[in-house]
């Protein structure tokens, strides 16, 4: 049936209402000459039906048989598009130049950002890929990135390790720097997951890969071993030392989630001043203090307290008496019902509030999206932020 109604679009075909008396008599004979058509739909003395422009053409001496009106309702199909279309050159010519023109940039690299700096400067890694040739308006056809992230360690020792990747138009280049003065450590040691995830990349500067791309860890599992083994079939295995401990190095990138849940409350406390107060005055000594007059509590079921002090004094001195204005402002409380769709828009608010707190910065956040659930007889929103991090803690080996 796809293909069917492909193969119609491609030949083009036109939509017709078929109007009078005679419009049974028009489609026998159009079935008798062998016109095809189909979606055919009849109502009030209309017939509306769909046909080739072939068929078309051989209907209309056929109207005037069978003395029935015909009128075109659509024009469906490439060749009535292509018709416009030479009417409209200038369209059409704008069209395929906007196409090829967001090829051509696509095809470039306008935009290259640096990650993973601590003790470098982005400007000197933008400078070391510029030298290799990779600026803004480079084509992104033909570069081998591998070789070319091979090379920045080579130019500057501080690298450790680096890697690029293209991301449309943009191409990341990562740093992995060499630990310097007193951040050097050398006591053999591993690297374990901080939080649960799935790995998405395994960079291995030292050490060896306990886990790979795909799999998924929790909290404390071992990521990068410390461990250096000789490579295989340099000797026998039984004539094989034991394994080297080393400080294992390298980053381990994984998609982490992090989650929130606020309930979604359908009725509000609103307060609002009735405009009744009560003031209370109390005399302040060094001992403590005395009411004058008003009351001393809050008389109002609910109120808002103000307090004034008061002091006498003359230049530097200042008499040891003070007085204090306490005044109870009456607020009326009333609870309100809050229509579903701002309840749903404030609790989502208060989740993703909470998720600022829990997880990194919202420009690493990568995906998030909310989930309404009941529980207990009440609604909930669930918030979820997926991220990607690096999930690498050193683990010393012996402690």
């Amino acid at each position: 049936m796809f293909i069917i109604r492909w193969w119609r679009y491609l030949r083009g075909f036109v939509v017709v209402t078929l109007e009078g008396r005679g419009v049974e008599r028009l489609l026998n004979l159009a079935v008798m000459r062998g016109l095809g058509f189909w979606d055919l739909r009849r109502e009030k003395g209309i017939a509306r039906l769909s046909l080739s422009v072939s068929a078309f053409r051989a209907l209309r001496p056929l109207v005037r048989q069978a003395r029935c009106r015909l009128r075109i309702r659509k024009k469906v199909g490439l060749p009535f598009i292509k018709l416009r279309l030479r009417r409209r050159w200038g369209l059409a010519a704008g069209a395929v130049l906007f196409v090829a023109v967001l090829y051509l940039a696509t095809a470039m690299i306008w935009q290259v950002r640096v990650v993973g700096l601590n003790q470098l400067k982005e400007g000197e890694i933008l400078e070391l890929v510029e030298q290799l040739g990779i600026r803004r308006g480079t084509w992104k056809r033909g570069l081998d990135l591998s070789a070319l992230a091979e090379e920045l360690p080579r130019r500057n020792s501080a690298i450790a390790w680096a890697g690029m990747r293209l991301r449309g138009i943009l191409l990341e280049v990562e740093i992995v720097e060499h630990l310097t003065g007193t951040e050097m450590d050398d006591r053999p040691a591993d690297l374990v997951a901080t939080r649960d995830g799935l790995i998405e990349r395994v960079v291995v500067i030292e050490g060896r890969a306990a886990v790979q791309a795909g799999d998924t860890v929790s909290r404390g599992d071992l990521l990068i071993e410390g461990i250096k083994s000789l490579e295989e079939g340099i000797l026998e295995p039984d004539d094989q030392p034991p394994p080297e401990e080393v400080r294992a190095r390298g980053k381990v990138e994984a998609r982490v989630w992090y989650e929130a849940k606020e309930p979604i409350r359908l009725t509000g406390i609103s307060a609002a001043l009735t405009g009744r107060s009560s003031s209370a005055y109390f005399l302040c000594l060094r001992g403590g203090e005395r009411l004058l007059w008003g009351p001393r509590e809050n008389p109002y079921e609910g109120a808002r307290q103000k307090s004034r002090h008061f002091r006498w004094g003359w230049r530097n001195l200042y008499l040891p008496v003070e007085v204090r204005i306490n005044t109870f402002y009456e607020m009326r409380v009333e609870r309100q019902a809050v229509p579903y769709d701002e309840a749903l828009r404030l609790a989502r608010e208060k989740a993703e509030e909470k998720l600022l707190k829990t997880a990194p910065g919202k420009k690493s956040w990568e995906q998030l999206y909310f989930e309404e659930y009941k529980e207990k007889k009440a609604r909930w929103v669930r918030a979820v932020v997926e991220t990607r991090e690096d999930i690498g803690m050193v683990k010393l080996r012996r402690p």
